[in-house]
């Protein structure tokens, strides 16, 4: 009966996904009706009803969650958006690197780091870049290839560097301070970068990439790009160094950003009240969502689901590092078709109990140490899944914003050799936790995080 109620949840939850109808009604709904299917079947009791309440309450108005700082870090990522910060940013970027081969591919893969608050929605990071992107890089002579590659991966690239909104959930799954989270993706982040700035360097070959600046190109603007940097970057590092909580450090960039928009002339009521209303739509999106997934995770717990799926994988006999590859392998095909925070407020919670059973202090250092040790490879492996072909996100984001001259097929060929270095890394901080433990033991002093 219990297997039945569970497979029941899992395709009715599946199908109406797929359906395209909201997705937060599916999961309540699906909550729901699980739930009293189990009542009705005696797996549980229609007194516990009201744990349902309780459930949502605790969980929106948990202090150690601070959800508070969700609306502020998108409110963020819209005033940055919607300023022409980002097309700045950009053309001072290439002007820099002039003289480079692949200046801009790399100078979008920076833009996209630059832009990391606004990366918790992947849709709005990679339609920025893209925009301020496509025709420098076309223009210069690169292919159809590079360029859609190119954009596809510095979208990808912020949904997991500080402060990107996507770590603050993943930091909440898994019980861990958020400066904790911040700190472990900062290298495996840059080695990225520079993995794929080596592959431009190396395969990019356009006639106008290495020489002077076209004329008629935005001329740079260092002050604007430092400042914007300076905004950022305080969110990190006034939680790291412990000045501000996460929702006062997301208070100080919002601020910050505003400043730095009324400085530049660009602060405008039309402007203002555009981001506010797109902060409001998709805060309310992440919060309906967040209480559909908490409805239909209790109903999984109360007939039992979890135990189910964990009988089956524990079925197969695998050991810990099979087990780690086949749940990794999940996430990866679960970001084809679901969005991060589905994953991340609805399946995670599911195989928690299995991430849980998975014991590497002796390979990571510490159970503490594991834990954000598992923590960095959900958000790698989220993030590969965007740029993967055929379903990655990021992917058709790049196309819906490309030039007729880039078609899917570009991008998708451009993509391939990047999926592979996203590979190479994972392996890496698979067999070196190091490369994840090593900063936030280091800033943080942390004797948990011991080697």
């Amino acid at each position: 009966m219990v297997e039945i109620v569970t497979v029941g949840m899992l395709l009715i939850m599946a199908g109406g996904v797929f359906s395209g109808f909201p997705v937060a009604l599916v999961l309540t709904g699906t909550g729901i009706l699980g739930f009293f299917a189990a009542a009705m079947m005696g797996l549980t009791d229609f007194q516990h009803l009201g744990l349902y309440y309780l459930r949502v309450r605790g969980t929106l108005t948990n202090e150690g969650v601070q959800f508070t700082s969700v609306p502020l870090l998108i409110l963020l990522g819209m005033v940055l958006n919607g300023s022409g910060i980002a097309s700045t940013i950009f053309h001072t970027l290439g002007h820099m690197l002039r003289g480079l081969r692949g200046r801009y591919a790399i100078a979008t893969l920076l833009v996209g780091l630059i832009l990391a608050p606004a990366a918790g929605v992947i849709g709005a990071s990679v339609i920025t870049v893209a925009l301020v992107a496509y025709h420098p890089m076309l223009n210069a002579g690169y292919s159809p290839r590079a360029a859609g590659g190119a954009v596809a991966a510095s979208g990808a690239l912020g949904v997991i560097f500080p402060p990107a909104i996507m770590l603050f959930f993943v930091a909440t799954l898994f019980r861990l301070r958020i400066s904790v989270m911040y700190m472990s993706m900062v290298i495996p982040v840059l080695l990225l970068v520079i993995l794929f700035s080596i592959y431009f360097i190396a395969t990019i070959r356009a006639k106008d990439d290495g020489g002077p600046i076209p004329e008629g190109t935005e001329k740079p603007q260092y002050l604007s790009m430092i400042a914007a940097l300076a905004v950022i970057a305080s969110i990190p590092w006034s939680i790291v160094s412990g000045v501000a909580t996460l929702s006062e450090a997301a208070g100080i960039g919002v601020f910050g950003s505003l400043l730095l928009v009324a400085v530049r002339g660009q602060l405008s009521l039309a402007m203002l009240h555009n981001a506010i209303m797109r902060t409001g739509t998709l805060t309310a999106m992440v919060f309906f969502i967040v209480v559909g997934a908490t409805v239909f995770s209790l109903s999984f717990h109360l007939v039992g689901g979890p135990d189910v799926l964990f009988s089956w994988i524990t079925g197969f006999n695998l050991n810990r590092w099979q087990t780690l590859g086949l749940l990794l392998g999940l996430v990866l095909v679960l970001g084809f078709v679901f969005d991060w925070m589905e994953i991340l407020l609805v399946f995670l919670p599911i195989f928690l109990p299995i991430f849980q059973q998975l014991d590497f202090s002796d390979h990571v250092g510490s159970a503490y140490a594991a834990t954000v040790w598992l923590g960095a490879l959900i958000a790698l492996t989220l993030q590969t899944s965007f740029l993967t072909p055929p379903f990655g996100y990021a992917l058709f984001f790049a196309k819906m914003t490309a030039p007729p001259s880039v078609v899917l097929a570009d991008i998708y060929r451009g993509a391939i050799p990047l999926v592979i270095l996203e590979v190479v890394l994972l392996v890496l901080v698979v067999l070196f936790p190091t490369l994840v433990i090593w900063l936030p033991k280091v800033s943080l002093n942390l004797s948990q995080l011991s080697l």
